[in-house]
């Protein structure tokens, strides 16, 4: 009778080579996934300074949109100037608005009850590129505003200027660039030829029916992924309200 041995069982579990497979497809699919959750972060990171851009932009904006809807309110069609601007002439009394005072291609001036206190205020944009802070390459947008004082328009004492939005660059209309910030309409929609003042250019400022603001903006920060700036485009276009006293028998004329 034969003795059978029982045969020993085989060694189980992976070879080197096995083992080393499995690692590299492990190592590709890990490197996707963390390549995705790098592109994810960084999109993120660019969309939140756009959009940090964007409000502080659009903030500025819409403050310049209120003041321009104000100017040239109150003014002599609001009251009678008989009895509400004794003493002196209408168009220097602190408590008239005489409307758009000076537009050139980077600065704004308007007097009006901006803020809705009843008392009228003389305010002023300005394109600032030599202040500390705001240079050439990235210049800044201030606005001023200070208490009408008895006395010209275009002279309404120091101005209070505060930087309202940082990192402006230069915007490109239609195909060309320029740092060109405000423009002026009349009614039908032509072009008034800058700069123009409320003494000096006295017709062309009752003919303005709108003001149009386009604002470039630029972040010193870049995207993660394109490594570029990020940079924001926005355009407001406000119709006058209000009447010029610049002069008569003009489009916009308070008289």
């Amino acid at each position: 009778m034969s003795e059978h041995c029982p045969r020993k069982a085989s060694p189980t579990g992976f070879s080197l080579l096995e083992v080393s497979v499995v690692l590299l497809i492990l190592s590709v699919i890990m490197g996707t996934v963390f390549s995705q959750i790098n592109l994810v972060q960084q999109r993120s990171n660019a969309e939140q300074l756009k959009l940090d851009m964007f409000q502080e932009s659009r903030a500025f904006m819409d403050q310049m949109s209120r003041d321009l809807r104000q100017a040239g309110y109150p003014n002599v069609r609001n009251v009678d100037p008989s009895t509400a601007f004794p003493g002196g002439q209408v168009v220097n009394h602190p408590m008239n608005a005489v409307g758009i005072v000076k537009v050139r291609a980077n600065e704004l001036w308007l007097e009006g009850d901006v803020d809705g206190d009843g008392n009228v205020e003389s305010v002023k944009y300005h394109y600032d590129n030599n202040s500390s802070g705001c240079s050439a390459a990235s210049a800044c947008l201030k606005r001023s505003q200070v208490p009408k004082t008895v006395g010209s328009p275009l002279d309404q004492g120091t101005s209070n200027y505060q930087t309202e939005v940082q990192n402006v660059v230069a915007n490109t209309v239609q195909g060309s660039t320029t740092s060109q910030i405000f423009w002026a309409l009349t009614a039908d929609g032509a072009n008034v030829p800058l700069p123009v003042d409320f003494s000096a250019n006295p017709d062309l400022i009752a003919s303005i029916n709108t003001i149009q603001v386009v604002l470039t903006v630029q972040s010193k920060s870049r995207d993660l992924k394109t490594r570029q700036p990020l940079t924001t485009v926005l355009t407001s276009t406000v119709r006058l309200n209000n009447c010029s006293q610049a002069a008569a028998n003009q489009p916009m004329s308070c008289q």
